[in-house]
């Protein structure tokens, strides 16, 4: 299984696979990590830190060709896939595998509206219709919302009333934005049970997402 983290541009989506590989590791999932960004940042992440998982480097537009194999039997892949604006090829090979795509959206109108202009929609319909096997069963879509400030509520129930509204599935775990993810780097120790990234785990189990 691949869970792929996509958006338009930089929204830290190296941070949320960062901390769901952990969180889903200290869960009992057995995972690989997958860095299809060009930036190369969770490979870095990785070489600093003593892990108990693997994170191979694989930005390319065969990725789709070379990830299945490289991912062990009962092992969930998850993948750092680079900005869909710049890297189209990339992320359609991406796409082409993944099981469950998160969508990571800042929670402001302004990421929201660059998924319209993307528009995120037809970039993933596109890829499933045209780019994959037409039996594969279609890959499961959901945003989550990063980088919500401590405090709002307005807000970010706003965006995820709107998001429902066209269409799409959303999380109801959010990321806030606070020092704790914020500092997020190579080398720096990283606690999982506890944290909103173990909260996401067992919504996604709780949703049928994933399971062991």
């Amino acid at each position: 299984m691949f869970i792929s983290a996509v958006s338009p541009r930089s929204t830290g989506k190296t941070t949320v696979i960062w901390w769901l590989l952990h969180a889903l590791h200290a869960r009992g999932y057995d995972v690989t990590g997958f860095d299809a960004d060009e930036s190369k940042q969770l490979h870095r992440w990785w070489e600093a830190s003593d892990q108990p998982f693997e994170v191979q480097q694989l930005a390319d537009t065969r990725f789709h060709e070379q990830a299945p194999g490289k991912l062990p039997d009962g092992h969930i892949g998850a993948v750092d896939c680079g900005h869909l604006e710049n890297h189209a090829g990339i992320g359609y090979s991406v796409l082409r595998v993944s099981d469950l795509v998160i969508v990571v959206c800042a929670a402001t109108n302004g990421d929201v509206e660059r998924m319209e202009e993307l528009p995120m929609d037809g970039f993933l319909d596109l890829a499933w219709a045209k780019l994959r096997n037409p039996d594969a069963p279609k890959p499961k879509r959901w945003v989550l919302l990063v980088r919500v400030q401590p405090g709002t509520v307005t807000a970010p129930k706003d965006i995820r009333k709107g998001l429902e509204e066209e269409g799409w599935n959303v999380f109801t775990t959010m990321i806030p934005s606070v020092q704790k993810y914020a500092s997020t780097g190579e080398g720096l120790p990283i606690s999982a049970p506890g944290s909103h990234f173990d909260e996401l785990v067992t919504e996604m189990e709780t949703r049928g997402l994933i399971s062991k």
